[in-house]
């Protein structure tokens, strides 16, 4: 993720996130760990409250496109590393963390 391309979103226009019965598991343990490090950074980044908050209606039965959803967040705030708030948040930690959890 590090090398990743940044998005300009917290969210994609064209998300229809929904049940996705047919598509393919991903660990829940892992995605609830990222929405709820995601959930901790809302207390300073209101911005990606609504996208983090349609992704973590699906911790029950997580797919690979709700996981998908949450790691555009993590794109978009790559992104905004230096531009909001004046804060340097330590998001390449955060991205190392995240890396080292979902090997």
């Amino acid at each position: 993720m590090e090398d990743c391309k940044e998005a300009a979103t917290p969210i994609a226009t064209n998300c229809l996130m929904d049940a996705d019965e047919a598509g393919n598991q991903v660990d829940s343990t892992k995605y609830r760990g990222l929405i709820g490090s995601l959930l901790y950074l809302t207390a300073s980044r209101p911005d990606i409250q609504f996208g983090l908050c349609l992704c973590a209606r699906f911790q029950s039965n997580p797919k690979e496109s709700h996981f998908k959803a949450a790691k555009w967040i993590l794109k978009y705030l790559k992104g905004q590393l230096m531009l909001d708030y004046g804060i340097l948040m330590n998001l390449t930690l955060f991205l190392v963390v995240f890396h080292i959890l979902t090997m």
